[in-house]
């Protein structure tokens, strides 16, 4: 019997096995990387700046691949080829919308086409927050609460976030129980209007934690004796009393490193009214009891050492004056009416500066 035959047809069913393997493998291969492109670049709970919402425009007549590269070379989506393919699978190419949507890298590409095939974009709001604001604010002084509860946010869950303890690499040396004053970013951020404000509040700590590294501002504190929180609460008074200028900020931060490191009490008027505002934040502005009826560790005037917690949010510049202190070896100053500083070494210096400069709403150390 020739047994040459039955040896090809092995050789021809081995082949074939070989080869539907391979294809089932590229099969499941193609299907594994279809999925994972047209998945969201992040976590639907992303809260990095990368995840931000951006906008992004369909003008009328846009092609669908055209949309699909630009999708892609703005980074919203993994591939270009996946979205188109997407489109086809589920017939919806003609279907993409014009109009201007708010996209972020945490949508998949389902979202995002669902988004452009209703033509609606997920409604969002802007909200602004300035460098010097606090958290609570004060009677006819917006702070981040109101700012928020402005923007259409509910009261009662803009209290609970921002009394919330968080878990954050940014607060690892803020003290149990202090607020979150002066950790969060002052920027103009878009929000989806219906986000929770725990999200909305990381994001604004994932800011400032991004400035601290960036500028490696840890190890820069701790070179200056300060940790995080003892640098960021020093910035915070910077912020309130100094001019705009760096150098002057820097100036300033060399005054107060000064009066830290010989024990005398940072003499800032800000910090006593930012403890008065919290205590009544209705309060007659022009009445300057406070300074008496207020003790330590909130009278910097009699106490010696930082406040508690910082006052105010700091912009980069104040953060950065901290680090980078003027080299001089004054211990006053002060500002006349028109926001022009004067330095002093002494007491006696300081009086003069004080005769010669100082008006009716002079800031005075």
């Amino acid at each position: 019997m020739n047994k040459k035959p039955h040896r090809i047809l092995k050789r021809v069913l081995f082949v074939i096995a070989i080869l539907l393997l391979l294809v089932i493998i590229a099969g499941a291969s193609a299907i594994i990387w279809y999925q994972s492109n047209i998945s969201a670049k992040y976590d639907v709970a992303c809260s990095k700046e990368e995840c931000t919402p951006r906008k992004f425009v369909v003008a009328s007549g846009d092609s669908a691949q055209s949309i699909a590269e630009r999708l892609e070379s703005e980074g919203i989506i993994k591939s270009a080829f996946a979205f188109r393919i997407y489109l086809t699978l589920q017939a919806s190419n003609k279907n993409l919308l014009p109009g201007d949507y708010m996209l972020t890298k945490s949508m998949s590409v389902e979202q995002i086409v669902q988004a452009m095939n209703n033509g609606i974009a997920r409604p969002t709001v802007s909200v602004t927050l300035f460098p010097g604001e606090t958290i609570r604010g004060a009677e006819n002084v917006p702070g981040v609460r109101s700012r928020l509860i402005a923007a259409g946010f509910k009261e009662a869950e803009v209290d609970a976030a921002l009394s919330k303890e968080y878990s954050h690499e940014l607060l690892s040396t803020k003290p149990q129980g202090a607020s979150l004053e002066g950790y969060l970013w002052a920027d103009t951020y878009q929000f989806y209007a219906d986000e929770s404000v725990e999200n909305i509040i990381v994001k604004l700590l994932d800011h400032t934690l991004k400035f601290v590294k960036d500028e490696n501002l840890i190890a820069k504190f701790e070179q200056r004796g300060l940790t995080l929180h003892q640098g960021i609460t020093l910035a915070s008074v910077i912020q309130k009393e100094s001019p705009a200028s760096y150098d002057e900020k820097r100036h300033i931060a060399q005054v107060f490193e000064s009066r830290l490191k010989q024990g005398i009490p940072l003499g800032s008027d800000a910090v006593v009214a930012f403890q008065a505002d919290q205590i009544n934040p209705g309060r007659n502005r022009n009445d300057m009891s406070y300074f008496n009826t207020i003790g330590c560790p909130w009278n910097s005037r009699r106490c010696q050492g930082l406040p508690p917690t910082p006052i105010s949010m700091p912009n980069r510049d104040s953060l950065k004056a901290v680090t980078e202190p003027t080299d001089t070896d004054d211990l006053y100053f002060l500002a006349d009416d028109q926001g022009n500083m004067y330095y002093a070494k002494t007491e006696a210096g300081h009086q003069q500066n004080i005769k010669a400069h100082c008006g009716e709403v002079c800031k005075i150390l």
